[in-house]
């Protein structure tokens, strides 16, 4: 390509960065990790790795995009000169593809779930069945059948398809800037009624009164992994959409803004879910399965839980479509520019490529869950070795590449947009963090949690 694609304004940047970060992350992974490793001691971590390593690693990962302006694969070698460093970048598109097949498997999963409670079916329980056999029967039968579930990923995959074929101004920027008020304001609602239920106190306390005893290095490194999946670290994305940002903004300010809004979603998100599952009697440490068996027990005891249910559904629908649109460009970019296709023709092969290994996924929680890796099914295996390992370790790479090759005179002058913008303390602060602390930690835990 000749000429790269931009986003038209500040809005639209931290939309559509935003929308990568607020999404399945945050809704579906965030609650459940948070009720698997005991609240308030995981969220304490999270914040801590959001901060201290997240913030400074979205904003490097977006001066690399922007200074490299190229895909995320080849933005490494070029900005340092050293090609063979573009190995991180393949490490980066080879995890977000394997993101993107479980991603769109889940959203299926949600299409699904939207479409028969607003029918009511899924409230439609046999007499003297135990609620939490009536869900988890639902869950199950839905994935042996595999159906439902294959239509529900098929539509998201061709609307998100869609929305990229339209590139970067018409597609990606146009519709986030729609999508992502929308979710704000379904977000509200339900937050709404949630601090009404009676469990909302325990929630509370559940999430901010954290027990340091429940701390383990697995502990430490789930809430690391998820830090680095919800801001979307780790996956190329940033750098990709780094790459479309204008010379003129200021990649600090842009990464502040999606900073906030990312953990402030989560932990709405939290606040959103746990006070209803303490109120009618769900487990936090549902785990994956906590949207489809655990929430269901919920709104099936709810004054209009049947609405309540459908309205959450459709809020999760939002924040899937808005996470996959930034996976799909990441991926459609690196075609683009690697086989010189047209958009048209990226988009096609992505699509078919996410149909073909979300499909794989779908059949290995049905037909196919007899096949385990490491003792797990296909996505329990692929979303464990992403959010614990390759994620974190492109972080880790990332860090290493900017600060030991690209080096800080050149990185603060592409983050100050080339003295346009004044530099601040933080920014020698944690380009430290970044050189001496961050890479040896996250190995560490790594290699601790193996």
């Amino acid at each position: 390509m000749n000429e790269r694609d931009n986003f038209s304004s500040k809005l639209g940047i931290i939309a559509a960065a935003a929308g990568s970060a607020i999404g399945l992350g945050n809704i579906w992974k965030f609650p459940y990790m948070a009720g698997q490793n005991g609240g308030g001691a995981f969220i304490f971590v999270y914040l801590i790795a959001v901060v201290l390593m997240g913030y400074p690693l979205l904003y490097t990962e977006f001066a690399l995009g922007r200074r490299g302006c190229s895909n995320a694969i080849d933005a490494f070698g070029k900005i340092t000169g050293k090609k063979f460093l573009n190995i991180v970048g393949y490490l980066a598109v080879g995890t977000v593809f394997l993101v993107a097949t479980f991603y769109a498997m889940i959203a299926g999963w949600v299409i699904y779930y939207f479409i028969i409670s607003i029918t009511g079916e899924l409230y439609t329980i046999t007499p003297n069945v135990e609620l939490a056999t009536h869900f988890e029967t639902v869950f199950k039968t839905m994935n042996q059948n595999a159906v439902w579930p294959i239509i529900g990923m098929v539509i998201a995959v061709l609307a998100t398809g869609f929305i990229n074929f339209s590139g970067i101004k018409d597609g990606v920027e146009k519709y986030s800037k729609v999508l992502m008020p929308l979710l704000f304001v379904i977000f509200i609602v339900l937050i709404g009624y949630s601090m009404t239920l009676d469990g909302f106190t325990v929630a509370v306390n559940f999430l901010f009164k954290p027990d340091f005893s429940a701390l383990t290095p697995g502990t430490i490194i789930s809430a690391i992994g998820q830090a680095f999946f919800s801001l979307s670290l780790g996956m190329g994305l940033l750098v990709t959409y780094g790459s479309y940002v204008p010379k003129t903004k200021n990649l600090r300010a842009i990464s502040r803004q999606v900073v906030i809004a990312d953990t402030l979603i989560a932990i709405f998100s939290g606040l959103l879910i746990f006070p209803a599952v303490f109120t009618y009697g769900g487990s936090p440490a549902a785990g994956p399965s906590l949207l489809f068996e655990a929430l269901p027990q919920v709104f099936a005891q709810m004054p209009g839980g049947r609405w309540f249910g459908a309205l959450f559904f459709l809020l999760v629908i939002v924040a899937s479509i808005t996470s996959m649109i930034s996976i799909f460009e990441i991926i459609i970019t690196c075609l683009l520019e690697k086989l010189h296709i047209s958009r048209h023709k990226a988009t096609v092969i992505v699509v078919i490529a996410i149909l073909v290994g979300s499909l794989i996924n779908i059949l290995g929680e049905g037909p196919w869950s007899h096949v385990t890796l490491n003792g797990s099914t296909i996505f329990g295996f692929l979303d464990a070795i992403t959010n614990n390992i390759t994620i974190p370790l492109t972080g880790a790479l990332t860090a290493v590449i900017a600060t030991w090759f690209w080096k800080y005179k050149n990185m603060e002058h592409e983050l100050t947009s080339e003295g346009l913008y004044k530099s601040n303390v933080e920014g020698p602060i944690f380009f430290t963090l970044l050189k001496w602390a961050i890479p040896p930690i996250i190995l560490a835990l790594i290699i601790t949690s193996l």
